[in-house]
């Protein structure tokens, strides 16, 4: 409840989740440009990602982009794409946020505290 000071309901302070949600988010984020440099890139250079090492080279680094080669024929549309690249983006930020809350449920579980 606010009082009439002006205080907030939760006092600013060490929040013991607030280093997972920034961790989070930012791999949400990472995750989004990645895939978004990958499909500008496929756009505008498709030979550099048809190629077998680039494609490779793509997938490692945003596994959704495999969806490329499974719908490669039907991009034709605009809403093909459309759906293509939101499904590629965000599944990529997706992939990267769960990555990234196991290595910090990792690394809070199995590191030991400091005094």
């Amino acid at each position: 409840m606010l009082s009439s000071q002006g205080d907030d309901v939760h006092p600013a302070g060490n929040n013991r989740h607030e280093s997972l949600v920034i961790t989070v988010s930012i791999a949400v984020v990472a995750g989004m440009v990645i895939a978004v440099l990958l499909i500008f890139l496929w756009r505008h250079n498709p030979a550099v990602i048809a190629s077998d090492a680039g494609f490779h080279a793509a997938v490692a680094l945003c596994p959704a982009l495999m969806l490329l080669r499974v719908v490669g024929g039907v991009d034709d549309t605009v809403l093909g794409l459309i759906i293509t690249t939101g499904t590629i983006v965000i599944a990529n930020a997706s992939l990267y946020a769960g990555l990234a809350a196991f290595v910090y449920w990792a690394l809070v579980s199995f590191r030991p505290r400091q005094s």
